[in-house]
C-alpha cells in the first residue's frame, strides 16, 4: 500500500514537472513567415448577459489595431433581460439575434457565417480582452504560422476562497493547454480566447460534426482541426490574456463544472485522457488513503506521503502559473483551494462517466 502511494506520488510530480520544465512560460513556436495585419472578424455569442456585455464590448472596441482590419459582430441568443437592447445601442458592432436554432454554437455559427474577413476571432460575452488582444493574435498567426490559435485566460477578481480556486485552477489549466499544444500531445482550446482561419472552419464542416454536444465550440473544433492536419498555435503572451469573471456562487461554479466534464469523454486522443486520469487518481488514492486510515492505521502513513508531495508540487506548479498571470494574490487560499479541488475533481469525474444535465445561461441543457 505504502509503496503504491508513493509511486503514485513520484509519477504524478514528474508529470507535472515535466509539463512545467517543457511549457513553463508558453510562447509560440518562431518561423520564418512574412509579418501582415491579417483581417479579423470577432465573433461573440451573448446569452442573458446584460451586466458583463458593455464591458466586453468597450474592451473590443479600444483595440489598438488597425480599425479598417477588424469587425465586431455579436450575435444575441435568445436573451430574456435587455442584452440586445444594449446591443443594438451600441455603435461600432454589428448586432444579431439569433432566430433559427439555440445555443452558443448556432449563435457563433450564425456570426461567422455574416463575417467578412478571413479570420475569426471569438471571445466570451462576460469576458474583457486586453487593447493588443487582436495584435498579439495575429503576433501569434505570423509567428508560428499556425492556422488556429487558442490564447490564455484567467480568473479575476480572485480576492475570495470560491474565486481563488478558480484563477489557481484556470491558471494550471492554461499551462497544460500550451504544454499539449506545442508538444502535439494533445489540443485543448477555450471559447473565451480563440482566433482561426474562416477556410478551416468551413473545411472542416464548423460546429456540425459535434453539434449533439451543447457545449466543445472550442475543444471539439480544434481536435477536429488538429486530426486533419491543421497547425494549432498558443499565443503565449500576457497581452493576449483574455479576463473572465468568476462563477457567483457554488451552485454555478457546480454547473459550470458539470458542463466541461460532459464534453470530456469526447476529447480526441490517449494523451490527455492520460493527463486527466493521472490527476483523478492522485486524489482517489489520497481519498481513499485517509478513509483507511480509520481502519487500518498504516493507511495513513501512505496517505501522508501523498498529501505532502502532492502538496509540494501543487504549490510550486500553482506559483509558477499565477505569477504569468500576475495573478499570485490567489495563492494565500491555496490551502483551501487544495480541499476544494479534491472534492471538485471527483465531481467531475463522476460526470465525465454518467454524464446528465446541467443548466446554463438559464437554459437546462442535456
Amino acid at each position: 500500500m505504502i509503496v503504491f502511494c508513493i509511486l503514485i506520488s513520484a509519477i504524478y510530480a514528474c508529470m507535472i514537472a515535466a509539463i512545467f520544465i517543457l511549457s513553463i512560460k508558453p510562447s509560440p513556436v518562431k518561423t520564418r513567415v512574412k509579418f501582415e495585419h491579417k483581417r479579423f472578424s470577432v465573433v461573440v455569442a451573448a446569452r442573458n448577459e446584460s451586466h458583463n456585455i458593455g464591458p466586453c464590448l468597450k474592451a473590443l472596441l479600444a483595440q489598438q489595431y488597425p480599425a479598417d482590419h477588424f469587425e465586431i459582430i455579436v450575435v444575441d441568443d435568445h436573451s430574456t433581460d435587455d442584452t440586445y437592447k444594449q446591443l443594438r445601442e451600441t455603435k461600432g458592432i454589428s448586432a444579431l439575434s439569433l432566430e433559427e436554432g439555440q445555443g452558443k454554437k448556432a449563435a457563433l455559427a450564425l456570426g461567422i457565417s455574416a463575417a467578412k474577413y478571413e479570420y475569426i476571432a471569438t471571445t466570451d460575452a462576460d469576458c474583457v480582452v486586453g487593447e493588443r488582444w487582436l495584435a498579439k493574435l495575429n503576433e501569434s498567426f505570423n509567428q508560428s504560422g499556425a492556422t488556429l490559435i487558442t490564447g490564455p485566460v484567467k480568473i479575476s477578481p480572485c480576492d475570495r476562497m470560491l474565486s481563488a480556486f478558480e484563477a489557481m485552477d484556470v491558471a494550471i489549466t492554461m499551462v497544460v493547454t500550451a504544454f499539449g499544444i506545442q508538444r502535439k500531445l494533445y489540443y485543448l482550446a477555450n471559447g473565451a480566447n480563440l482566433a482561426f482561419a474562416k477556410k478551416v472552419y468551413e473545411t472542416t464542416g464548423g460546429y456540425q460534426n459535434h453539434i449533439h454536444h451543447a457545449s466543445g465550440d472550442d475543444v471539439f473544433f480544434y481536435a477536429e482541426a488538429a486530426l486533419q492536419g491543421n497547425r494549432i498555435g498558443f499565443a503565449g503572451d500576457a497581452e493576449a490574456i483574455v479576463t473572465t469573471r468568476p462563477q457567483q456562487g457554488w451552485k454555478q461554479l457546480l454547473q459550470q463544472r458539470k458542463r466541461w466534464a460532459t464534453k470530456t469523454r469526447a476529447y480526441a486522443g490517449l494523451n490527455i485522457w492520460m493527463v486527466q486520469g493521472m490527476v483523478v487518481l492522485v486524489n482517489i488514492s489520497l481519498l481513499m488513503m485517509l478513509i483507511l486510515g480509520f481502519f487500518n492505521p498504516s493507511a495513513w502513513f501512505g496517505g501522508a506521503v501523498i498529501l505532502i508531495s502532492k502538496g509540494v508540487i501543487d504549490f510550486i506548479a500553482l506559483w509558477l502559473a499565477t505569477d504569468w498571470q500576475n495573478n499570485r494574490r490567489a495563492m494565500k487560499f491555496f490551502l483551501q483551494g487544495q480541499i476544494v479541488y479534491l472534492f471538485i475533481i471527483l465531481f467531475s469525474a463522476w460526470h465525465a462517466f454518467v454524464g446528465g444535465g446541467y443548466n446554463w445561461k438559464g437554459r437546462e441543457v442535456r
